[in-house]
């Protein structure tokens, strides 16, 4: 008994450290601004009204609730974006996460962002390099100038010219499109999880160990 008891509890400890994923589907482009033909630069790319921004990131842990602005950046342990045009992921050697902040609600999940990625187009990442930007709900951009450095690797200001192009579509905060595998519980009633949540097992771990200790106790009012 007292072994058994014993894992139920670690499981329990261990639940705080489990990971969560964030997923986003953004609403296709509503504005569009395409490179003026021909190309002025070795590489130009469109985007089209067919297109969203897509992607999801992992953190080292649930996301505490009610947030705002909260800098996640330290949490991420994943990113892997796309804008319909370059994807953005956290192995490439020529993307960056420039800022990841984000707004949460009671129950933890995300209702406003200020995500934004970078994706350099060559090796150097200074002054006059061309670059990819997406601002997740808000913009995307293909072939950019950056004109100043915030930081060594990630652009603070940009230019646009003839060569490129951007899209726009935004959800209204609140309703932005973000989704997690992190169950919501409904005050004063149960919830309902997948199976292969750790939430739900430490919840159903939890409903066992109380169990348990009541069998436990009734067994040492016998004795």
């Amino acid at each position: 008994m007292k072994k058994y008891l014993a894992l139920l509890a670690a499981a329990l400890l261990q639940t705080g450290a489990w990971a969560a994923t964030y997923t986003f589907a953004g609403p296709t482009y509503t504005s569009l601004q395409d490179y003026s033909a021909p190309c002025a630069v070795v590489t130009c790319a469109n985007f089209n009204a067919a297109m969203q921004q897509t992607g999801h990131f992992t953190t080292s842990q649930p996301l505490p609730p009610n947030q705002s602005s909260l800098d996640i950046a330290p949490l991420i342990t994943w990113y892997d974006f796309n804008d319909g045009v370059t994807s953005y992921t956290m192995n490439g050697l020529n993307t960056r996460l420039a800022t990841a902040k984000v707004s949460t609600d009671a129950a933890g999940q995300i209702v406003d962002t200020d995500i934004v990625f970078q994706w350099w187009q060559t090796g150097s990442h200074g002054v006059g390099d061309r670059l990819s930007y997406m601002s997740v709900n808000f913009a995307s951009y293909f072939n950019r100038t950056c004109t100043s450095l915030e930081s060594p690797d990630v652009c603070n200001t940009f230019g646009d010219d003839s060569a490129a192009s951007h899209g726009f579509a935004h959800f209204a905060e609140g309703s932005d499109g973000w989704t997690s595998d992190v169950p919501v519980v409904a005050p004063g009633g149960p919830q309902s999880v997948p199976v292969d949540n750790p939430f739900a097992l430490a919840l159903t771990a939890a409903g066992l160990l109380g169990l348990a200790l009541h069998a436990r106790q009734k067994l040492l009012f016998k004795t």
